[in-house]
């Protein structure tokens, strides 16, 4: 289990599934960042060597968080951008219209442990989510 620093900070890796593109990871950085993220970080797949070019497109899929205080709040902003998207107008930096692919989950990693969060989900998806809740809690 991952404990919280110290100073009540926490880091998680969010990992958008489906076909996701860099336009979609960093849509949900803006989302977490304007829902209290105090830093939300692209990880990339692989990057070029630094003065280098990348021959191909690098795509963002994983966004590592960090965040103060309770894991609720990034729960809850990803379940409200994968709902935002599923309902979005083509052309909004969410959806396949765009260009930017269809993220259908993101799965949440804790160390050793993760959850994927689904919109809509299930009775026991939900359960799973809640249940990842409390063991990244502060007792």
């Amino acid at each position: 289990m991952v404990e919280p620093k110290p100073d009540g900070r926490f880091a998680c890796e969010l990992v958008l599934n489906g076909d996701a593109r860099a336009e979609a990871g960093a849509a949900l950085g803006r989302k977490l960042s304007e829902n209290g993220a105090e830093r939300v970080v692209p990880a990339y797949a692989a990057r070029p060597a630094p003065g280098r070019r990348s021959g191909g497109v690098v795509e963002v899929a994983t966004l590592v968080v960090t965040w103060a205080g309770s894991l609720v709040p990034i729960i809850d902003t990803v379940r409200g951008w994968l709902i935002e998207g599923r309902n979005a107008p083509p052309g909004n930096g969410t959806g396949p219209a765009d260009g930017t692919g269809r993220v259908t989950s993101i799965t949440v990693i804790m160390g050793d442990d993760q959850v994927e969060i689904i919109q809509p989900s299930t009775a026991a998806e939900e359960r799973l989510v809640e249940a990842f809740i409390r063991r990244h809690s502060p007792s």
